[in-house]
């Protein structure tokens, strides 16, 4: 996706972390305070990637791979947020957005991303391992339990934030922009120009990518307000995982979506590439959001149809 501000001279910042690079876009009369209010937003990216990396040894996640059944772990406050908004858009989506996929990304980042590679064996063993059945969250107290697997074993669940984590970093950025740290009215947050979220504006965000030139929806959007992530496998291959059907989610050849939460729009987006009409429509009600997707079909074909099409009802900013 891409955006651009009105006239207003910006103040842009970038930060590398989470695997990606985080630009803050703040229009504002005070130059140094708007640097200040960027530095601190980074801060709080660093805070969530310590918490959520499924690398750092000491991030909750981590914490919560080395329980087993009846072990209690008390996480921070951002990391119970994270898995709550997790629960929810995967209860919304029918399963189809699963945190718990650490095992199978794991076995095919091995592989090369190639399906193809990895026998039923190992199919059976990583996905039974997983599921959001397995973990047990008490939102008032922060603690996390985990359940035996699909096979009554003490595996440890692995979690993989790498559907939701920027977009929930975009989030807490906007905690500290909005009034928690400073008061800041007029910014665009990107992570890595795949979710973005934005206030004041308006912003204009392009959503179409290869498929502006073939469809008759208006790709550029002006907003002022909410998120916009998108989902494909255009630069990363068959990264993201249909855990119903236990293979590359491929049943749109890409995705987008609006929600007022840049998680829930990351979630949503990634969800959506193995999900049904009907399923996203359903799912797009729960949430508030609304759903771009685009057909895989030739370009004869974009005379009969449309290869881009929203699911759900228009929201506003």
């Amino acid at each position: 996706m891409s955006a651009a501000a009105s006239e207003t001279p910006p103040i842009v910042r970038t930060h590398q972390a989470m695997n990606t690079a985080f630009t803050v876009t703040i229009r504002s009369a005070d130059a140094a305070l708007a640097s200040s209010a960027a530095e601190a937003a980074f801060a709080r990216i660093d805070v969530i990637e310590r918490l959520l990396s499924r690398f750092n040894d000491t991030s909750d996640v981590a914490c919560i791979s080395a329980l087993t059944p009846g072990d209690v772990g008390v996480v921070a406050p951002e990391t119970m947020d994270a898995l709550v908004a997790c629960a929810r858009v995967c209860a919304a989506t029918g399963g189809a957005f699963d945190p718990t996929v650490g095992p199978i990304m794991r076995r095919l980042k091995k592989s090369g991303m190639k399906w193809e590679e990895l026998s039923k064996e190992d199919l059976d063993d990583a996905f039974a391992r997983g599921g959001m059945q397995r973990l047990v969250l008490d939102a008032e107290h922060r603690r996390v339990s985990v359940k035996r697997d699909r096979l009554g074993r003490d595996t440890p669940l692995e979690l993989d934030f790498g559907g939701i984590g920027k977009g929930f970093a975009l989030d807490e950025c906007a905690k500290v922009l909005d009034g928690e740290q400073f008061e800041m009215t007029d910014y665009l947050l990107d992570a890595g120009a795949s979710t973005q979220l934005m206030r004041g504006g308006p912003w204009r965000i392009g959503v179409g990518g290869v498929w502006k030139g073939r469809t008759r929806q208006d790709t550029v959007l002006e907003l002022r307000g909410g998120a916009v992530s998108g989902s494909g496998f255009e630069l990363q291959g068959a990264h993201i995982v249909d855990v119903r059907r236990r293979t590359a989610a491929r049943r749109w050849a890409q995705t987008w979506s609006r929600a007022k939460s840049a998680a829930v729009a990351d979630a949503l987006s990634t969800a959506a590439l193995s999900m049904e009409t009907a399923e996203i429509e359903r799912a797009c009600a729960e949430l508030g959001a609304r759903v771009m997707v685009a057909h895989d079909q030739k370009k004869a074909m974009d005379l009969f149809r449309d290869p881009l099409k929203w699911i759900g009802p228009p929201i506003g900013d």
